[in-house]
């Protein structure tokens, strides 16, 4: 795997952290006291829910961990967290394992897990995933390379992608991965990417 596409996973294992709309109450309030940088009481707020199976209090005191805000930082009690709430759908979550799985952070690193947990977040539409979803197929990393697929990938990435760095490295990684392609190849990826449809998990 090329240096680039090794940084590139590192620097996305947090991405969409504490973005997703909050219901009101103790997560809401939690939300705020983050916001606010009172990040001690974000945690006290938002663990009861947590403990009691709330995925996106889950999801929100894993990302507590990762960055050690408001609690003491802990990759290993991250990826915990993480995994309870992606094991519920949350596709923040499940593309914060692959990550980890991806970069060893919290869990040995494992490109086939990693795969496998940016897949479940890809498929529920979540553009990070899709991206290093691309790049494992590109590289043949914890799946079997395929162009065909990876071009795919990042072809619903980079239109899922605000305009920027990562929408520009989709396009660079697309261009890299396309010059290896036949004629053929790329109608297919292209065909497969307008069938693609985003399928959210229920609970």
């Amino acid at each position: 795997m090329r240096p680039g596409v090794r940084i590139l996973l590192g620097a996305l294992a947090v991405a969409a952290a504490l973005c997703a709309p909050v219901a009101a109450g103790p997560l809401e309030d939690a939300n705020d006291a983050y916001h606010e940088k009172a990040y001690a009481k974000a945690a006290e707020l938002v663990r009861p829910l947590a403990e009691k199976g709330d995925a996106e209090a889950q999801y929100f005191l894993g990302t507590l961990y990762i960055e050690g805000t408001g609690v003491e930082q802990s990759d290993a009690t991250a990826f915990l967290w993480f995994q309870r709430a992606a094991n519920q759908g949350n596709a923040a979550a499940q593309y914060n394992l692959g990550a980890s799985y991806a970069t060893g952070a919290g869990v040995g690193k494992s490109d086939v897990e990693a795969a496998k947990w940016f897949r479940r977040a890809a498929d529920q539409g979540m553009a990070f995933a899709q991206l290093n979803l691309g790049l494992l197929y590109a590289a043949g990393n914890g799946v079997p390379q395929d162009n065909v697929e990876a071009f795919k990938w990042l072809e619903i990435a980079f239109a899922g992608l605000p305009p920027g760095g990562p929408r520009m490295d989709v396009a660079r990684a697309m261009t890299d991965v396309s010059a290896n392609m036949t004629r053929d190849q790329l109608i297919e990826a292209k065909q497969r990417q307008r069938a693609w449809q985003a399928k959210p998990e229920t609970k």
